[in-house]
């Protein structure tokens, strides 16, 4: 299967760009709200943004040189890796503000073993282990390390594609990225349909799926624990990785075992 949609969308995965690598000045200039890195140490972080003072779409909304492009998607049309509508079941609202990447765990815990952990007690556990911070958030070189804790094996690295994505998801894994939040919840594109960079809101996401549609382009089906409408959220590719590729593509594959881990 994945050899066929290769074929036929073979730009969304032979991209030979590769991906910037988070700078000082990020952290420095947006620190509250990016994946921050510096240059000696591993001190990455994924914040959630607060959607709710994001003005950006009102500051350009008499501009004809870009537009936010048309999300409909429809479940029952899917036809691509993962299992967008089981897994929704499992979608869980944050109420942290910087809690995304603990939700995305135990939720996918929740998908593979149906033991729900409440968000308040996973942030205890993974606060006690030095895994997340409630003022800052979580390390990307922590992400994965709650659900290891609750016998779910991960695997994590920077510089991923979205044949890493659809290779897990068609052997049923299940997996987080980091990306711009700004450019999935209000994507912006210029006259040529080209993404348009926005500030940076440094955020932890479980892509459930991706789907290829009638006119060739690609969807990318997300569990966003950061946004209220983000159960099952269809993202443009275009946009997800414009998203993604602002912190390094950095991704987590958490394995599904063939049987239920006991909690």
């Amino acid at each position: 299967m994945i050899d066929d949609i290769f074929g036929n969308f073979q730009h969304w995965f032979m991209d030979s760009s590769e991906p910037e690598d988070i700078q000082d000045d990020d952290f420095l200039s947006h620190h509250h709200d990016v994946i921050s890195q510096d240059v000696n140490s591993d001190i990455d972080h994924i914040p959630h943004t607060d959607f709710s003072g994001f003005n950006i779409v009102d500051d350009f909304q008499h501009s004809l040189d870009w537009f936010i492009p048309d999300n409909q998607w429809d479940v029952t049309d899917f036809n691509g890796f993962g299992e967008p509508m089981e897994n929704a079941d499992f979608w869980h609202q944050q109420s942290g503000q910087n809690s995304c990447a603990v939700v995305a765990q135990i939720s996918i815990f929740e998908s593979i073993t149906g033991v729900h952990i409440s968000e308040e007690k996973a942030c205890e556990i993974a606060q006690e282990n030095g895994w997340f911070d409630p003022d800052i958030g979580t390390r990307p070189s922590d992400v994965g390390k709650l659900l290891n804790k609750l016998g779910v094996p991960t695997d994590q690295k920077y510089d991923g594609h979205l044949e890493d994505i659809a290779d897990a998801l068609e052997k049923g894994d299940r997996v987080i990225v980091a990306l711009d939040a700004n450019e999935i919840w209000s994507p912006m594109r210029d006259a040529n349909g080209a993404a348009i960079e926005q500030p940076n809101g440094g955020h932890a996401v479980w892509v459930t799926g991706i789907d290829t549609q009638p006119d060739g382009s690609v969807k990318i089906i997300l569990n966003d624990s950061g946004h209220p409408d983000g159960q099952m959220k269809a993202i443009d590719a275009v946009d997800f990785l414009n998203a993604w590729e602002d912190y390094s593509n950095f991704i987590v594959v958490a394995d599904a075992p063939d049987n239920t881990i006991s909690a």
